[in-house]
């Protein structure tokens, strides 16, 4: 009996050992990329770069994200912005080829502003570490489950830096790259997208505007 009950506590002190060591990475990559306060008071960025689809297309890229859902995306092609994404607080949009005009997305489900990751206990999910694993030769990294529901998530932290190299949805994996400090918070500034459907795009950002004015006009389609 006894020898049961030291096993049964082995693999409990185990399980809050992992759980503690998960919370720590979360804490560590929030700390290192600028301050939990300061994610919190981010309440608007605008991103701009360039767009590489499928290697055979490259246009510039524009990103206005707006606390708590606000979105455009666009792209500029022969010299006209062409709206990709949007979201105006009600329904999702983008630019229809067919009727060459901005029109609604059925069943558009908004992106949160805030990663999830960031207070992810209020927000309900559950996390798990999984272990160590090599991402790139000589590099190792830790690699946590965020669960919630059935909305399952991976993400990997550099063992060094604790930076998120890489993201794993039921959609795509995104892998980031080249990070670099914007006001006092730290982005990847090279996206690459793998679709688990098929296909690769690459999203390099050169500029980067912390909390910048926009107006609500921007997200009228």
């Amino acid at each position: 009996m006894k020898a049961k009950l030291s096993i049964l506590i082995a693999v409990f002190l185990s399980i809050c050992a992992f759980a503690q060591s998960a919370d720590g990475i979360i804490k560590n990559n929030l700390a290192r990329s600028g301050g939990e306060n300061a994610w919190n008071n981010l309440n608007s960025i605008i991103l701009k770069g360039e767009a590489n689809i499928n290697v055979d297309y490259s246009y510039p890229i524009i990103i206005q994200h707006q606390r708590p859902y606000n979105k455009k995306v666009s792209f500029i092609i022969d010299g006209k912005e062409v709206l990709n994404e949007g979201y105006d607080g009600k329904n999702g949009w983008t630019y229809s080829e067919i009727q060459k005009k901005n029109v609604v997305v059925p069943n558009y489900i908004p992106d949160a502003f805030d990663s999830d990751l960031l207070k992810y206990k209020q927000k309900g999910f559950k996390l798990n570490y999984i272990g160590k694993e090599t991402y790139e030769k000589g590099k190792q990294c830790h690699r946590i489950e965020l669960l919630k529901n059935k909305n399952q998530s991976f993400y990997c932290f550099d063992d060094k830096t604790y930076a998120v190299v890489f993201e794993e949805n039921k959609d795509e994996i995104l892998y980031y790259h080249d990070y670099k400090t914007f006001n006092g918070l730290s982005f990847a500034t090279r996206i690459i997208g793998k679709p688990k459907e098929g296909g690769e795009y690459v999203i390099k950002f050169n500029t980067i505007q912390i909390n910048p004015p926009i107006d609500k006009k921007v997200f009228k389609f």
